[in-house]
């Protein structure tokens, strides 16, 4: 799986507009969705910031942010940096970037979204 492939960023904590984190997203984007991640629940990870892991019925909601092409790498980059990834890798201590499947008023997604590093990553058929 590519690490860096092109897809839009969901998110449901601190990088939400309004947020302490948003600045690693803010004017990065084209556009920002209401959006919800299906069959996961609210957690809290390890460090006391906000997590999300699996729980078959529930929801959480969020944002879709589709970031501006130039600034894609970057942006992510930046984003695995603040949620502890290694650089080029997609599991932290305490999160790791998955692809997920989003539902918008605009249609389903598939996105990345920082999920429970302990949950086996999300199988998703391209």
């Amino acid at each position: 799986m590519n690490p860096y492939e092109v897809l839009p960023i969901f998110v449901f904590g601190t990088l939400r507009r309004g947020r302490e984190n948003h600045h690693c997203l803010a004017g990065r984007y084209e556009r920002c969705l209401v959006a919800t991640l299906v069959d996961f629940r609210r957690a809290v990870a390890r460090h006391g910031f906000p997590a999300v892991t699996p729980a078959i019925g529930d929801r959480v909601s969020g944002e879709l942010f589709f970031l501006h092409p130039e600034q894609f790498l970057a942006t992510l980059q930046e984003c695995d940096l603040l949620e502890d990834l290694p650089v080029g890798e997609l599991v932290g201590e305490y999160y790791q970037r998955a692809k997920v499947k989003i539902d918008t008023a605009e249609g389903a997604f598939t996105a990345w979204a920082y999920i429970d590093p302990r949950t086996p990553a999300p199988h998703l058929d391209e």
